[in-house]
């Protein structure tokens, strides 16, 4: 078998902006990663656009110059332990609050031998189809998040009155502070979100999953600022946005999402989120 990537597309969430997300593939994998947007009240990595935005560059280099014989664990073990290393150094101290870490979600899909794995941290989504039956497995690590994501904004939001113009909700003092009570329950022991990071530990929870479906096959990869179609804002189904995707393209996908959160929804009173647009990734390929 063999990955053939067909279309790709980062859009910023804020126009003009930069995005922290990242996708790529080699010869026996593809991948995305979701850089998470830094609550911090300062920058380490300071020649990066941002410290998730470094992340997610290591992370992409590491992903696609990885050996097939070589475990995702292993990857991910050693590229939060050098980025812990290379972290702290820039830092200067080792006595950074936990909600000052970078981190971000990824989700792949890998040939192993004659089968298709899935291999994912956090939020991102894996929309597979056989192309001989039509059977679709979708996935992503961490299940059950959407709906809790989606009451927390609603939350938030009402108290707030909406983003008022705004980009996000992350400036308001009770809002910012409850993210980083979150943030700072990450990659713990016991915990229920692990992502890549500073933590190799989080390699241990890495959630891998047999797709069952054989080439010939098709696919998405994506953050979950585009899969917010299918997962919130019911535009399409798992399905209808693969076949979207490949009849229509990525960026006719792109329009239809900016449309929703700008136009029709701008203060998120029928899709609550954390903000108006997210970064949105994604990555359409082909198995044979």
């Amino acid at each position: 078998m063999r990955i053939e990537i067909v279309d790709r597309l980062n859009d910023p969430g804020k126009p003009g902006g930069h995005s922290e997300d990242r996708a790529g593939a080699n010869e026996h994998s593809a991948f995305v990663i979701d850089g998470a947007t830094g609550i911090a009240d300062r920058q380490v990595m300071t020649d990066f656009p941002s410290d998730a935005a470094w992340l997610a560059d290591r992370a992409a280099a590491a992903f696609s110059r990885a050996g097939s014989p070589e475990s995702v664990a292993d990857i991910v073990s050693r590229l939060n332990a050098e980025a812990r290393a290379a972290y702290l150094a820039a830092a200067g101290t080792g006595d950074l609050p936990r909600y000052m870490w970078p981190a971000a979600a990824f989700q792949m899909l890998r040939i192993e031998g004659d089968r298709l794995v899935s291999y994912g941290l956090g939020d991102c989504r894996l929309f597979l189809q056989s192309e001989v039956n039509g059977r679709v497995f979708e996935t992503t690590a961490l299940k059950g998040n959407r709906t809790r994501e989606i009451a927390a904004a609603r939350a938030h939001l009402a108290r707030t009155g909406g983003f008022g113009g705004k980009n996000d909700i992350g400036g308001d003092e009770k809002t910012r502070a409850a993210l980083r009570e979150s943030r700072s329950k990450h990659n713990m022991p016991g915990g229920r979100i692990f992502t890549l990071g500073l933590v190799p530990e989080a390699a241990d929870a890495i959630v891998r999953e047999e797709t069952g479906i054989a080439a010939p096959a098709r696919g998405l990869l994506s953050s979950d600022g585009f899969a917010a179609l299918s997962d919130n804002y019911d535009a399409f189904s798992p399905s209808g946005l693969i076949d979207a995707a490949f009849d229509e393209g990525l960026p006719v996908l792109l329009k239809r999402l900016r449309e929703i959160e700008r136009i029709e929804d701008p203060e998120g009173e029928r899709f609550p989120r954390y903000k108006v647009s997210d970064d949105a990734t994604c990555l359409a390929f082909r198995i044979f």
